[in-house]
């Protein structure tokens, strides 16, 4: 049977999650069930995105991904379920597929208007997500939930900004545990900009100018405990530049996100060097 995941902003202290789960295994009870996650920041898309975008290439085809971050509907804002690299993925058009998307479009899309369904429901997630995500899972087609469409709401933050010739202006759109700062530069980007010259990498008061291709990179010779809270950028394993801190924790000697103020939608100035 193929996988369902599911992602919000749920948290786990409500019920909500559970009813959602609840509901999809009174229809299935032999579903398989991912939670990709449920920490997410209330309607945060940028997150959601993020999450999803380097989640979902793991799975299988045929996995259905349900998002419910800024699920709810109104007559402004349609529910979505689309095919994407052979993988179905179902929510609001409030510009999530965008940017999990980036410049591609799916390959099959349908705005969920199936009759049986309150299309006004206060809880989309488990009243039309949940139907939808097991006739797909029993093999049905997306044309029996919906009318097929191309058009949804496009983002684009998490595509950096170009102030100038020589300067972009990158946002922070992900801490994680250990407190990283993920950016929205992708290493193409960066070297596609950067060209082989000096460049600078600024946020407030400090400044790196290297970037590392991997964490264990970071070992000088001192003793370990001098080496705390050392500073560093480098492209993390889903291409993203990263501002981190070695061995960071942030509720202990603290992380790029506490001790630099890099928490999601900071700006990061990357300059050529003159």
């Amino acid at each position: 049977m193929p996988i369902i995941t599911i992602t919000t902003d749920f948290g786990l202290k409500d019920y909500s999650l559970a009813a959602v789960k609840g509901s999809i295994l009174k229809e299935l009870p032999d579903a398989r069930l991912v939670d990709i996650s449920h920490d997410i920041r209330p309607f945060d898309l940028k997150e959601t995105a993020f999450i999803i975008k380097n989640a979902y290439p793991n799975f299988p085809a045929g996995t259905v991904h349900i998002i419910g971050v800024d699920a709810l509907p109104d007559k402004n804002k349609k529910l979505l379920a689309a095919r994407i690299d052979g993988q179905y993925f179902l929510a609001a058009d409030n510009g999530i597929l965008s940017l999990i998307l980036a410049e591609t479009k799916p390959d099959e899309m349908v705005e969920i208007t199936i009759g049986k369904y309150d299309p006004f429901s206060n809880f989309p997630t488990r009243d039309i997500f949940v139907p939808v995500a097991c006739h797909l899972v029993r093999g049905g087609t997306l044309n029996l939930v919906g009318k097929a469409t191309e058009e949804f709401i496009s983002l684009n933050s998490l595509v950096p900004m170009k102030r100038d010739e020589d300067t972009i202006i990158a946002t922070v759109i992900y801490v994680d545990k250990f407190g990283n700062a993920v950016t929205n530069v992708t290493q193409r980007y960066f070297r596609d900009f950067v060209r082989g010259r000096n460049f600078e990498i600024k946020f407030y008061s400090n400044s790196i100018d290297e970037v590392h291709e991997r964490y264990s990179d970071i070992k000088p010779d001192e003793e370990e405990r001098n080496r705390m809270g050392t500073v560093f950028a480098l492209f993390n394993c889903t291409g993203f530049l990263e501002i981190s801190v070695y061995k960071s924790d942030p509720e202990r000697q603290g992380a790029a996100c506490t001790l630099f103020g890099l928490k999601e939608g900071e700006q990061i100035y990357i300059s050529i060097k003159k």
